[in-house]
């Protein structure tokens, strides 16, 4: 057995800017999510909000019906309240799932703090050289983009020592 194998994936928790997440231009379904001028507006919010404006929430698809304003705040929230309390990766999952129901945000909000809190679940960037930029999340992403969404919480996948509780180190 090599040194590596013992090693155990773990997921770490991180609060991005939803601006310096890729714009996910490899969706391929709904309508709403697809097409040049829906590109071009999210690469605009990416890198000139000011000249494109919020949307607010609206019927077309689930992701869209989403208020992700308030969806992102309360996992970000949530998020970093586990974390001070020295919790870290499927403990951050379980803490979120043990508050969410505190935090009265309606049931379409709380799927959507599900969506991005659920350990293996949450947006994920692929790996560098992938051809895709999204592991998972990408309709996710794209929603906030549109409704102009500052930070989010991004999932990443790190080995994880069992022995030592050290993450892997390149």
């Amino acid at each position: 057995m090599s040194a590596r194998s013992k090693w155990i994936p773990f997921y770490v928790y991180d609060v991005v800017k939803v601006a310096r997440l890729p714009v996910p231009n490899e969706i391929r379904g709904p309508k709403c999510m697809i097409g040049p001028k829906v590109w071009v507006r999210r690469h605009l919010r990416r890198y000139l909000p000011w000249l494109v404006r919020r949307q607010v929430p609206r019927n077309c698809c689930w992701h869209h019906q989403i208020d992700w304003r308030i969806a992102a705040a309360a996992a970000i929230r949530l998020v970093r309240e586990a974390q001070a309390a020295g919790l870290r990766g499927d403990d951050i999952d379980e803490f979120v799932m043990d508050r969410l129901a505190d935090q009265d945000l309606g049931d379409q909000a709380e799927s959507a703090v599900i969506a991005l809190t659920c350990t293996g679940a949450g947006i994920q960037l692929a790996e560098p050289d992938a051809p895709w930029r999204y592991f998972e999340g990408q309709h996710r992403v794209a929603a906030q983009l549109d409704q102009g969404v500052r930070e989010t919480i991004v999932q990443r996948l790190e080995l994880l020592d069992p022995d030592t509780g050290q993450l892997f180190q390149d």
